[in-house]
């Protein structure tokens, strides 16, 4: 199994990253031994890897986690913080339903090697795209997909850490590409992005962050504690025909 897949990894005729940090699903057999029983580990933003398929023929370079963000989260910068939610720290106690998940607690030495087997090896791949990048473009765009199960108004939220990673000329392209496309948007609200787009962005790389509604993609409803939820195949393929274009789009106008 490997860590990570990455699509186009050598293809630099895109000035586009895009990064899928929490759709991994592998859990290693300690982990897996040391989970409490019946335990759910939801919202690992399920499928995107399969509904953002098309982005390896646009020839985007796509760097897609496979480890479960249960494990470690690349999404989390680490700290010694103790606090116990998973907003915070990068390898979580308690799942996003705050039940807690272990047995017996971890100890360094197995957050120290999830750390240096899965979070670092993450974060150098996404570092070595967008360099790569950089030695064919001035300007260049990191885009960071993720989704979400909370039941709000609209199906995409558009993260830029409040207008601090990305210019209002970009985050408006994509916003409008976006809504061109049906897609019901809103802007950091309730999600302005989490640790990679912060960590990336520079004078030379943008960076946003997408996140997409279950009820979009998977199935029109709500979701509750629940893992690999049934997918609607009408409503998954004709989401996936509209994020296409909307990624040719984006293509076209930087």
């Amino acid at each position: 199994m490997n860590k990570f897949d990455i699509w186009n990894e050598t293809k630099n005729e895109i000035p586009i990253v895009v990064s899928i940090p929490h759709s991994g699903t592998y859990l290693p057999k300690e982990m897996k031994d040391n989970l409490a029983d019946n335990i759910i580990l939801a919202n690992m933003d399920w499928y995107l890897p399969k509904l953002y398929n098309f982005l390896q023929d646009l020839g985007i370079t796509t760097i897609i986690n496979n480890i479960s963000r249960y494990v470690i989260d690349p999404n989390r910068e680490i700290s010694n913080s103790e606090n116990d939610s998973y907003i915070k720290n990068y390898v979580y106690t308690k799942t996003t339903f705050n039940y807690e998940m272990y047995k017996k607690s971890l100890d360094s030495i197995e957050i120290d090697n999830r750390l240096e087997n899965y979070y670092i090896p993450y974060h150098k791949s996404i570092s070595n795209a967008l360099n790569n990048k950089l030695t064919k473009f001035n300007k260049i765009y990191l885009i960071d997909l993720h989704s979400f199960g909370k039941d709000i108004e609209g199906n995409i939220v558009l993260g830029n850490r409040n207008e601090q990673t990305a210019s209002f000329e970009f985050t408006n392209l994509v916003k409008n590409s976006l809504e061109s496309q049906g897609f019901l948007t809103s802007l950091n609200k309730p999600y302005s992005g989490g640790y990679i787009i912060r960590k990336y962005a520079t004078d030379n790389v943008e960076t946003v962050q997408i996140e997409l509604s279950y009820k979009k993609y998977i199935e029109n409803r709500i979701f509750g504690n629940e893992e690999f939820p049934k997918i609607n195949t009408d409503l998954f393929n004709e989401t996936q025909e509209k994020l296409k274009h909307f990624f040719k789009d984006l293509i076209d106008k930087i």
